[in-house]
């Protein structure tokens, strides 16, 4: 331990001891936070040009950022000649995470020992523990500091320090600290006016307290402010503390009847939904700005489409801080294995804190070996159990509706993976204005009406080989670098592909990097070399395949013989001996199940890997007497 401390929970600082450290500019230090906030993580160049410039890089582009690591180091060591915090790896820079002590991990180690003190039933030192926590907040989250990376962070810590607060006043209702809660919660309602959460607790602290009454009148207050303001009912939670208040409930609102024993009793508000989000879905690599696309505010909408933002803690104009009568739909669509899954959930990751109400994770299984797609019917009776409205019904427009009832007044995060087409989305979509959907397919989901569409594309080169290396070891990787780079190339630069090498190159430590590269080269039907258990290139572009119409199949075997890179839908007319309408149809359908890529409005070529698919699809039918003809 070098004995340097960073602090980002407010203004960017650093000391060495008791010494403070210039860290520099504005920029430079949203370079550091950008390698801090991920340690132990090597962050390639690009991503961080991406996170720390956005949209406005400078004109040397990544060159200026070892320019930037450089003079970082050197602040860094003129306090203390032994600090090397900065790593420098040969696909990017890693902060070496024990190099030194970061507030905002202080922050989650000390929040942790104050959940394990609540489980253990000491709620007493659980509050305290929080309140130790929150002290650590100095302001706003990383002042002022630009780029998409420190605007993510800054809505992420934020969101965190309210989520910290309401778990103190939890604690502190139960254990009957009654005025306390009320004084804090008095500020907080006024700094955050439309957070219903805040507004049930400080009716529960006012009851408490002994003052029904102004109990009572905040729920009036918060219920005029919603309806006037955003056209919405408060939703359950407020109600019901309402109706215990009126009840004089104190079992509901305090754990126990006034007149029982001082001791603490806790009490379980159900929540209605929870955190389904799958534990693991494998790093992400080189794809700062698809996922910045994916967190970022909206542009505002129309001022007969907008309503008032309800928290003015979160930003005023875009998701989810103004809000339409519409739920914001975002759809990623892409080649199989181009990492779909993995980008959405690391978003909704950097996204879930935004939402009180839970965050939902269904697999719709649209392209599956094992499964026929998911019901919309079974779907939304899984939807429904989880946000406690169970509903047997077998009617879909009963299920439907139920559920557009069920999410009216509730903003949660729902992901919809690989969904099979629009049709199987649609009646999945809830009805709260707060609530967000991010949906996964291989297909466009052209008929599906969304705020925002992420095309993903393969990895760039030098982030396949990152990949690669990371897999595989760096220390087998540095001796082969021409290899891990072919290797790379060959797998058509697609995480699956990537991910499938790697782990044969991990259970065979005596293959090469060479090795395997020679095995794609040499052998007829290479993607049988990119299977591994029960994942399969093959298999994945098979589904993707055998959903196609006919035309689309024929015309797909067809640009899997066409000596050209690129074809035009003369060329596929010729080939088929069909009409240009016939061929532009044909290849359109390829373009919205992903396997075909239209870099120009007129001109269409196939990803790498789905080239040689089509190849070998090609060799096994011998029934196209036109394209032969045509000398494909």
């Amino acid at each position: 331990m070098t004995g340097q401390r960073f602090s980002v929970l407010g203004p960017v600082r650093a000391w060495q001891g008791a010494a403070p450290i210039d860290l520099g500019p504005v920029r430079q230090q949203a370079l550091l936070v950008a390698l801090m906030l991920r340690p132990d993580q090597t962050v390639g160049r690009q991503e961080l040009l991406d996170g720390v410039w956005g949209a406005e890089p400078p004109g040397t582009g990544v060159k200026v950022i070892p320019v930037y690591v450089h003079r970082l180091r050197e602040r860094l060591r003129s306090a203390d000649a032994s600090a090397c915090m900065i790593s420098r790896e040969r696909s990017g820079y890693r902060f070496v995470s024990g190099a030194a002590e970061v507030d905002a991990a202080r922050l989650e180690t000390i929040a942790a020992a104050a959940h394990t003190a609540r489980d253990a039933g000491d709620l007493s030192a659980a509050a305290d523990t929080l309140a130790r926590a929150l002290a650590l907040y100095q302001g706003e989250p990383l002042t002022g500091l630009p780029g998409p990376f420190a605007a993510g962070e800054r809505l992420r810590l934020a969101e965190r320090r309210i989520a910290l607060v309401q778990e103190k006043l939890e604690c502190q209702l139960r254990l009957r600290r009654y005025a306390e809660a009320v004084a804090e919660l008095s500020a907080l309602t006024a700094m955050h006016p439309h957070r219903e959460s805040l507004a049930a607790l400080r009716m529960r602290a006012l009851y408490g307290n002994g003052r029904q009454t102004d109990a009572l009148a905040v729920y009036k207050e918060v219920r005029t402010r919603l309806v006037e303001d955003l056209a919405v009912e408060p939703g359950e939670e407020l109600r019901r503390v309402h109706q215990a208040v009126l009840q004089a409930d104190d079992t509901y609102l305090l754990g126990a009847p006034a007149s029982r024993a001082p001791e603490p009793v806790q009490v379980t508000v159900p929540r209605r939904v929870r955190n389904e989000l799958p534990s693991d879905v494998g790093e992400l690599l080189g794809r700062t700005r698809d996922l910045a696309r994916l967190i970022a505010p909206y542009p505002s909408p129309t001022a007969t489409d907008v309503r008032p933002n309800p928290d003015p803690g979160l930003p005023a104009d875009g998701w989810p801080g103004a809000v339409t009568d519409a739920v914001p739909v975002a759809a990623v669509n892409g080649v199989a294995g181009v990492g779909k899954t993995a980008l959405v959930v690391h978003a909704a990751r950097a996204l879930r804190g935004r939402y009180p109400d839970g965050c939902l994770f269904v697999d719709l299984h649209g392209h599956s070996e094992r499964r026929d797609p998911l019901p919309p019917a079974q779907a939304l009776r899984r939807l429904l159990r989880a946000v406690g409205a169970d509903e047997e019904s077998d009617d879909l427009d009963e299920l439907a509706a139920s559920w557009r009832a069920a999410t009216a007044s509730v903003r949660l995060l729902l992901v919809l993976d690989d969904a099979a087409g629009a049709e199987q989305v649609r009646p999945l979509l809830p009805a709260g204005p707060g609530s967000t959907v991010l949906v996964t397919s291989r297909r466009r989901l052209a008929g599906l009406d969304v705020a925002r569409r992420v095309c993903l594309e393969p990895l760039a080169l030098a982030d396949a080989e990152d990949l690669l290396t990371r897999m595989v070891g760096p220390a087998r990787a540095a001796r082969e670098r021409d290899s891990v780079r072919e290797l790379a190339r060959l797998c058509g630069r697609l995480p699956l592909a990537l991910r499938i090498a790697a782990a044969r190159l991990q259970n065979r430590p005596m293959w090469t990097f060479a090795h395997l590269t020679a095995r794609l080269t040499d052998d007829p039907h290479p993607l049988s070399e990119l299977t591994a258990e029960d994942r399969s290139v093959e298999a994945a572009f098979r589904l993707s395949y055998a959903r196609l119409p006919a035309p689309a199949q024929r015309a797909f075997r067809a640009l899997g013989q066409s000596p050209a890179p690129e074809v035009d839908r003369l060329t596929l007319a010729a080939m088929l001996n069909w009409t240009q309408r016939d061929a532009e149809n044909a290849m359109e359908s390829l373009v919205d199940a992903s396997l075909l890529h239209q870099p120009t409005a007129d001109r269409y070529r196939l990803h790498d890997l789905v080239a040689t698919y089509a190849r070998h699809l090609a060799r096994k039918h011998h029934t196209e007497p036109h394209l032969y003809a045509a000398g494909a």
